[in-house]
């Protein structure tokens, strides 16, 4: 499609709310983008989701993010290109955990392509890692294959490490400007701990200097800080973290979907990770994950990605027409970030002034609306992605 022509379909997308496509529902994929296309209308949003996803587990939040990017998949939200899994640092037990990403793809009858990240810290900002190895550098040209591949502009959602992005962005500026939709950042601090002012956001440690480098992006940057003040585990203005009881998201759920998060969990070694999931989990370690708690942080930025956001009341809706009853919306900011990953940030009044279709110094921000029935409505938005594997 002709440069031109493209930026005036994606012109008209945004005026629209992001249009039709994200009404498509769970219907097959195939014939929903064959569909948008000849209405000429934007498919449904090509994504790419870049995670710290484990087994056995760091975190078990990694899985229900995957899980709910699969869900929005399912429903018709996201075209998913593939899933980008960090390379281990030295202090995890666990190893990249493809079986998940298989047991997905089992579950959604998909069939999504996965990549190991770098091993490498960047030594800054800019640091293309020049010398790496074809092999550590997989992640990086994946992801530059599949925007140059992709007839749409690619959305990319980050919950780990920056490094793979940020690198794929610094060799291949010029396709991040245009074929880049944002990219959905999930890591850092709205602001600093006065009790331990040194302290950074978990995944801006991993790597600070990639960190840093997400804010020099030639693409739109949508940054949902994982805290409002760093390690205060409360809902705050700026900050994504509530809690999701494990029962109100899992209880119902289809068995194989419940084996999915079983088999994490327990931390499995059952090589016969398919067969595994085809009858219901025992039940008295199904009703112990049941009783539990989950710290989630990437929820909105998931949903933000597909053009969505939750009311009041739980329920998800287009961000363009959720209007004053989004418990979360995004807001423009002038935002900078130090070589060390501390940010520095104030709100804009407007959005930045489009340039030739462009939108690359666009920087937006995570607000929450009521931070008071937050973690209630976003529980009840887990609860409806999840009924995909009912």
């Amino acid at each position: 499609m002709p440069q031109a022509s493209r930026r005036a379909l994606l012109k008209a997308g945004a005026a629209a709310g992001l249009g039709a496509w994200l009404a498509s529902g769970s219907q097959d994929a195939s014939s929903a983008l064959a569909a948008d296309a000849s209405a000429g209308q934007e498919p449904r949003r090509p994504l790419i989701h870049v995670t710290d996803l484990f087994h056995p587990h760091g975190d078990p939040d990694d899985h229900f993010d995957l899980a709910s990017v699969y869900a929005l998949a399912m429903q018709g939200r996201f075209d998913l290109r593939g899933i980008v899994i960090d390379g281990p640092p030295g202090f995890r037990a666990g190893d990249p955990a493809v079986v998940a990403v298989a047991q997905m793809n089992r579950l959604a009858g998909l069939t999504v392509p996965v990549a190991i990240g770098t091993s490498k810290t960047m030594a800054g900002r800019a640091d293309a890692l020049p010398d790496a190895s074809w092999r550590d550098t997989a992640a990086i040209r994946f992801i530059i294959e599949c925007l140059r591949a992709s007839e749409w502009p690619v959305a990319l959602t980050c919950v780990g490490s920056a490094a793979d992005i940020v690198i794929a962005a610094l060799r291949e500026p010029a396709l991040f400007r245009d074929k880049c939709a944002g990219v959905y950042l999930n890591s850092g601090s709205a602001h600093d701990n006065p009790a331990r002012p040194a302290q950074l956001e978990f995944n801006v440690a991993l790597d600070p200097a990639a960190y840093a480098g997400m804010f020099d992006l030639p693409c739109p940057l949508y940054w949902f800080p994982c805290w409002h003040v760093t390690e205060v585990r409360e809902s705050g203005e700026s900050g994504s973290f509530y809690w999701l009881p494990h029962r109100d998201a899992l209880a119902g759920i289809s068995d194989g979907a419940a084996n999915f998060f079983a088999y994490m969990f327990g931390k499995s070694t059952e090589p016969k990770w398919l067969r595994a999931m085809n009858s219901p989990p025992a039940a008295e370690a199904w009703e112990k994950i049941l009783s539990g708690r989950r710290g989630m942080w990437s929820t909105a930025s998931l949903l933000a990605a597909a053009g969505l956001t939750v009311t009041r009341e739980g329920v998800i809706v287009p961000l363009a027409e959720a209007g004053d009853s989004a418990v979360f919306r995004l807001k423009p900011v002038e935002v900078t970030c130090a070589d060390d990953g501390r940010t520095t940030w104030q709100n804009r009044s407007t959005p930045p002034a489009d340039t030739d279709g462009r939108r690359a110094a666009e920087r937006w921000m995570l607000s929450v609306c009521d931070v008071i029935r937050y973690p209630v409505a976003m529980t009840r938005a887990v609860q409806t992605l999840f009924k995909a594997f009912l």
